[in-house]
C-alpha cells in the first residue's frame, strides 16, 4: 500500500493502476515497466525482493532441513505436480534456484561434493527447440541442428539478414517466446518495441518457418474439441479452461496448450534417462555414481574424480538415446556436461 502510494501519488510516476480494493498495484510487471524507464527506486525494490526470496526460501530455510544424520538436504519429487508432466519438487524445491543471476548462481555454489568427489551436470541443450523443429518439422532449424550450427544465430540469418550480437539476442527471445504462443504486446515487452514491429517479426517468423504456425493451429483445434494434448509419447494433458468466457482464462490456457506437447515431451525423454541411468552406470562398472538432482533439463551427479570420464560418456549416451526406440527423432539431442567442486561450479 505504501509502495504504490509513494510511486504513483508522492512521485507521480505514470503508470500505476489501482485494483479493486482501491490500491495501486505494485507487483513484478509494474515494477519492471518503471524500472525500464528508469526509475531507480522500483529496481532496488525488485533488487530488496529478490534478496529477500533467496534468503527465506533457501538460505535460512535450507540450513533448517539438513538432515541430522546425512547432512545433507534431501528434496522430494512429485510425478503429477506440473501440469506438463514435469517432475516437481518441493521441501525443498531445489529446481526454481535462479541461475541466471549472479546471486542465484552463488546459492548452487553451496551445493559442494563430499572430499574426492566432484558434481556433474548433464543438461540437454536447448531441447524445447529441437523438439519443436522435429514435431512442426521446421527444415532450417531441424537442418541447423543436424550440422551443429548456433540455432540463434541461424534465426536472426534468417529474420534479419544478419548476425549480430543484437540480432541473435532478439532472436533467441523469439525462439523461445514463439513456443510459448506469445502475443504481439508480450513480444514487445520483451524487445522493449512497438506491437507494431513485434507483429511483424511474429509474422515474418511464420513466413520462414511456416511448420510453426501450421504446428500452434492444429494443436489448438485438436485441444478444442478433444480437451488435451498428446506428447510423443501418448501422454494427454488437459486443459479444461481451453473453452473458457473469460478472455484471459482461455488466453492462458491457449499459450499453455501450445506449449504443452513440446515441454511434455521433454519431460517424458529426460524421466526416460533416469530410469536408464543406474543400470546403465552399473553395467560399465560405475558403482559409485550417484544420481542426485533432476531439474527440469538437468540431471546433477556426484561421482569420485577418477570416474568422471567413463561416467561422462555413459551419462551422454544415456540421454541423448533416451527417446527411442519408442520414438525416433529427427534432430540429434544435444547434451552438455560440466563438472566441478559445487553443482554452481559445474555449470
Amino acid at each position: 500500500v505504501q509502495l504504490g502510494e509513494i510511486l504513483f501519488g508522492k512521485l507521480g510516476h505514470k503508470g500505476g493502476k489501482k485494483g479493486k480494493s482501491g490500491q495501486y498495484s505494485t507487483d513484478v510487471t509494474v515494477l519492471e515497466d518503471l524500472a525500464g524507464q528508469g526509475v531507480e527506486i522500483a529496481r532496488k525494490v525488485l533488487d530488496w525482493r529478490q534478496l529477500q526470496k533467496l534468503k527465506s526460501t533457501y538460505t535460512d530455510t535450507l540450513q533448517d532441513q539438513i538432515n541430522s544424520k546425512t547432512g545433507r538436504v534431501h528434496t522430494s519429487y512429485s510425478l503429477a505436480g506440473a501440469q506438463t508432466g514435469r517432475l516437481a519438487s518441493t521441501d525443498p524445491n531445489l529446481q526454481n534456484i535462479p541461475i541466471r543471476t549472479e546471486i542465484g548462481r552463488q546459492i548452487r555454489d553451496a551445493f559442494v561434493a563430499e572430499p574426492g568427489n566432484v558434481i556433474l551436470s548433464a543438461d540437454y541443450s536447448q531441447i524445447e527447440l529441437r523438439l519443436a523443429a522435429h514435431i512442426a518439422d521446421v527444415g532450417p532449424l531441424r537442418e541447423a541442428f543436424e550440422a551443429g550450427e548456433d540455432i540463434h544465430a541461424r534465426t536472426a540469418q534468417e529474420l534479419y539478414g544478419e548476425v549480430n550480437r543484437d540480432t541473435r539476442g532478439r532472436a533467441k527471445t523469439i525462439n523461445f517466446s514463439i513456443l510459448y504462443g506469445i502475443s504481439r504486446w508480450g513480444l514487445a515487452k520483451r524487445l522493449e518495441s512497438t506491437p507494431e514491429d513485434a507483429q511483424a517479426l511474429i509474422d515474418a517468423y511464420f513466413k520462414r518457418f511456416p511448420g510453426i504456425n501450421s504446428y500452434i493451429q492444429e494443436t489448438l483445434e485438436s485441444v478444442r474439441e478433444s480437451g488435451h494434448t498428446t506428447t510423443l509419447f501418448g501422454r494427454k494433458c488437459w486443459f479444461p479452461r481451453i473453452k473458457s468466457g473469460n478472455g484471459a482464462e482461455r488466453q492462458g490456457s491457449e499459450r499453455a496448450a501450445i506449449n504443452a506437447p513440446i515441454q511434455g515431451t521433454s519431460a517424458d525423454i529426460i524421466k526416460r534417462a533416469m530410469v536408464r541411468m543406474m543400470p546403465a552406470l552399473a553395467e560399465a562398472g560405475l558403482p559409485n555414481v550417484k544420481m542426485l538432482l533432476q531439474v527440469h533439463d538437468e540431471l546433477v551427479f556426484e561421482l569420485p574424480e577418477g570416474d568422471v570420464a567413463a561416467a561422462s560418456k555413459v551419462i551422454e549416451a544415456v540421454m541423448a538415446g533416451a527417446a527411442e526406440p519408442m520414438v525416433k527423432l529427427s534432430v540429434p539431442l544435444g547434451v552438455e556436461i560440466g563438472t566441478g567442486p559445487s553443482w554452481g561450479a559445474a555449470h
